[in-house]
């Protein structure tokens, strides 16, 4: 048992080392730190405030132009997001299926296709995606002459994350538009964050590391099911697989492409770096009378090309592998976070936007009614979406 907590904690202590910095920085602040709801903490300071008006003043026009934009996409986000999350819960009994519409994506989470979320990723990100969330609300605000108080951190319980603090009565008086657009700017540009990432993902890094790399084959993290054909010839997870019946395939993509040519119950040879197996091919429950081999969380795995192995070079590639990985997290994690922050919930952005667009149609006693009804439904469906899968395996 003991050696398990070791274990435990030597593969996390970067998180663990992360945290005790947070709880240390907590009790030598604490008399500046402002508790609410008993799990809350907010540190304010004056930092980004001048240079929000710099910019504010520098851009007007332009700012004031993308805070309009950011409006409508900002709405079409909210409707977006919430009828997903009515939707996975309709498909999770209708289609028997336990894929969670919401997750917490935590470092050393293993998530299907990106492999585990390196603790230093997930931080960076998270501090390049807040920043630009919280600056981006506090120059539209300076952008219409809304007075910005504070900045700083905050701490939802172990959730790690920044704020801007504008003169909420001055806000309130604003015009409906202009209040709109200010608390749309944070997820619309967590949205664009998210698409220039995909951009230079796509067109720049991952081209780039391409050419100093050559496909090897593909693995798989887990099987679909023990009684699948891969699981039955004890293919294990993380064998590298090269080939289909004698037929090199370096990609899964040129594997799918032999597969497809196979029928359903016939048997197949698979080739790894070990051995070779033999298998009998199962039919794919999501698209009858095509073959399956029960493998899922796939990925094409590669080799160094011979100058990139030392030397100068050999750094070149681990920065541009690095800053690849460092991409394909911060997409990840910023349309996540931005289409989360759309949500009509109280905590968030969207939830302060559907309350002004009810304020408006219903009057501020009948507005706020609505609202609050609203926001409970939407936390429940948020909940549901998290735990149920989790009490589907559990059950």
């Amino acid at each position: 048992m003991l050696n398990a907590i070791i274990l435990f904690v030597l593969k996390y202590k970067w998180i663990f080392l992360f945290y005790l910095a947070i709880i240390l920085l907590l009790i030598i602040q604490r008399k500046k730190i402002d508790v609410q709801a008993k799990f809350i903490f907010l540190y304010r300071t004056k930092l980004g405030l001048k240079w929000m008006d710099k910019y504010a003043n520098k851009f007007r026009e332009w700012v004031i132009l993308s805070g309009y934009i950011g409006v409508g996409a900002g709405f079409v986000g909210l409707i977006v997001i919430s009828v997903l999350l009515i939707k996975n819960i309709v498909d999770y009994f209708t289609a028997d299926t336990a894929i969670s519409g919401a997750s917490i994506v935590y470092p050393g989470m293993n998530i299907p296709g990106l492999g585990v979320l390196p603790f230093w990723d997930w931080i960076l990100a998270i501090f390049l995606i807040a920043v630009i969330h919280e600056f981006s609300h506090g120059i539209l605000a300076r952008a219409h002459n809304v007075e910005v108080k504070n900045t700083g951190i905050v701490l939802f319980g172990p959730i790690l994350g920044a704020f801007v603090e504008p003169n909420e009565q001055k806000l309130r008086k604003e015009k409906d538009i202009v209040q709109y657009s200010i608390l749309a700017a944070g997820s619309f540009s967590n949205i664009i964050l998210a698409i220039a990432a995909l951009l230079l993902l796509n067109f720049a890094f991952a081209p780039l590391q391409g050419t100093m790399t050559e496909p090897i084959g593909f693995t798989f993290n887990n099987y679909a099911g023990e009684r699948m054909p891969f699981a039955l010839a004890g293919i294990a997870p993380g064998a590298i697989i090269t080939g289909i019946d004698g037929i090199e395939t370096k990609t899964f993509q040129a594997f799918s492409d032999e597969l497809a040519a196979k029928k359903v119950g016939e048997t197949v040879t698979i080739i790894t770096t070990e051995k070779s197996y033999q298998l009998t091919l199962a039919e794919n429950p999501d698209r009858p009378k095509k073959p399956f081999l029960g493998i899922k969380e796939i990925r094409n795995e590669f080799s160094v090309k011979e100058p990139y192995t030392a030397g100068l070079n050999h750094f070149w590639y681990k920065l541009i592998a690095w800053f690849t990985g460092f991409l394909r997290w911060t997409f990840l994690l910023s349309f996540g976070i931005g289409l989360f922050n759309l949500l009509p919930l109280p905590i968030v952005d969207g939830g302060r936007m559907a309350q002004v667009f009810l304020y408006k149609l219903k009057g501020i006693e009948l507005g706020e009614r609505r609202y609050r009804q609203v926001s409970l439904f939407f936390l429940a469906l948020l909940l549901v979406n998290l735990l149920l899968p989790l009490f589907s395996k559990i059950f």
